[in-house]
């Protein structure tokens, strides 16, 4: 076994020292921070936030620790298109996030009993169900749009003031905790249900009671869901707009005319077990029984840019899955670089590229926002107008947005949500193959 000695340690800080600009540094770091030591003032000034194709600002959500950035971007990406329908003014118009995580964990849970029913009895051990990790997410707060999707088309949606946030909405951990416990314990009962040779019929019945006991256990926490209510607003130009017990689904009818199954994930994640021009889908994974499939077209990263600008054109957001890197943040005045900080010359050190990040774990897909605008000099993307949702503040990312340089798409940009007119024929026929399935170990994130 090779040993660091301490003889080791003097040479090392022999040469340290032999640079008298290694203790430059190391004193500016110490006293300055690294954020202020590193920061390129030019990359700065080349990310102006003016945009050439740009949407609409909409009112900031902040999720503060909820967890639900997915449910935001689904939001961000719809309620232009609602806030229209609604004649209503965009930066008065806020739908319910509350709402969709009920449902989202009721159905998660509902996932998670469906797939214990359908095991065989010899992949009902624990070391079948571990491996598979077919408990270790399963009611995670954490979500894709596709589980978004799934959600608003089965339960439709609310305005947010039917529907607001509780104290436990705005931090995602406890609640969490306790629901993910309650379903384990469960899935025990139900494991010794089916061990004991009890038919899916009666397994589902004792589902049922355990969706029961979910949906009252969510209501005291999160509150119970409206089934009516009446939709009460202003017009842009002031004027009282009043309907009725109006239901979640036919608000969802009359105001979305976008048709969430017209849009699809494709992804650009170079990993070595993923290849180009393939359809994959996640195994076990989603919250309502299959209707809410983890599932991608994998492409380069050019056919994302492509199908972005074009659906950025036709005046509609573009739901991104991105690692947000914050080695790679300029917070102060939300600037998204790989350049931003001269790491490589003060260090010596050089940046894993994308292939060899996502094989090594080092990218991850870690949130979820919506692209709202770019900037295209010539056939040239310089950046991207990115709208998050942790709010905003005055040293924060201004207005809530990021302006994303195009190198940051390159590198960190993972998936997006288009509509499939965008793709190419040959893309869209890749739809209709069988996808490949693989389990959650062999995620991209």
């Amino acid at each position: 076994m090779l040993e660091i000695t301490f003889e080791d340690i003097k040479a090392f800080s022999k040469e340290y020292h032999a640079n008298p600009i290694n203790k430059i540094i190391e004193n500016t770091i110490t006293t300055n921070g690294l954020e202020n030591t590193c920061l390129d003032r030019d990359i700065v000034r080349e990310n102006q936030a003016v945009f050439n194709i740009e949407l609409p600002n909409t009112k900031r959500y902040d999720q503060k620790d909820s967890w639900k950035c997915w449910i935001y971007a689904g939001f961000n990406m719809i309620q232009y298109n609602m806030a229209q329908n609604l004649d209503m003014d965009l930066m008065d118009f806020e739908l319910s996030s509350n709402y969709i995580a009920f449902f989202d964990k009721l159905e998660k849970a509902n996932l998670t009993y469906e797939n214990i029913i359908n095991l065989s009895i010899e992949n009902t051990t624990l070391e079948y169900i571990k491996q598979e990790q077919l408990l270790k997410n399963c009611v995670t707060e954490a979500g894709f749009y596709e589980w978004f999707a799934s959600i608003v088309k089965k339960y439709g949606i609310v305005p947010n003031s039917y529907m607001p946030n509780p104290k436990e909405g705005e931090d995602g951990a406890k609640i969490t905790l306790l629901f993910r416990e309650k379903v384990k314990k469960d899935v025990i009962y139900l494991l010794e249900e089916k061990k004991q040779g009890k038919s899916e019929n009666e397994l589902r019945e004792l589902t049922k009671t355990y969706a029961k006991q979910n949906y009252m256990f969510l209501s005291k926490i999160l509150g119970e869901p409206p089934r009516t209510f009446d939709l009460e607003y202003k017009d842009k130009n002031g004027k009282y707009i009043s309907q009725k017990q109006i239901t979640p689904i036919n608000f969802r009818d009359q105001y979305l005319t976008l048709n969430l199954d017209d849009f699809v994930s494709i992804t650009n994640i170079p990993i070595y077990n993923k290849e180009y021009n393939k359809f994959y889908r996640l195994k076990y994974f989603g919250n309502v029984y299959k209707k809410s499939y983890r599932q991608f077209l994998n492409l380069p990263i050019e056919d994302l840019k492509r199908c972005a600008i074009q659906q950025l054109k036709d005046n509609i957001p573009v739901y991104s899955n991105v690692d947000i890197q914050n080695k790679y943040i300029y917070e102060k005045q939300g600037i998204l670089d790989t350049r931003i900080y001269n790491y490589e010359n003060i260090f010596n050190i050089h940046s894993l590229d994308k292939k060899e990040g996502l094989d090594f774990s080092e990218i991850n897909l870690s949130h979820s926002m919506v692209i709202t605008g770019a900037n295209i000099v010539g056939d040239h993307i310089q950046r991207w107008k990115v709208e998050d949702s942790y709010g905003e503040g005055p040293d924060e990312k201004p207005n809530g947005y990021y302006t994303m340089n195009d190198n940051y798409f390159d590198q960190y940009v993972l998936d997006i949500i288009v509509d499939k007119k965008y793709l190419t024929e040959e893309q869209r026929e890749l739809l209709n193959q069988q996808p490949i399935e693989y389990d959650i170990g062999e995620e991209e994130s």
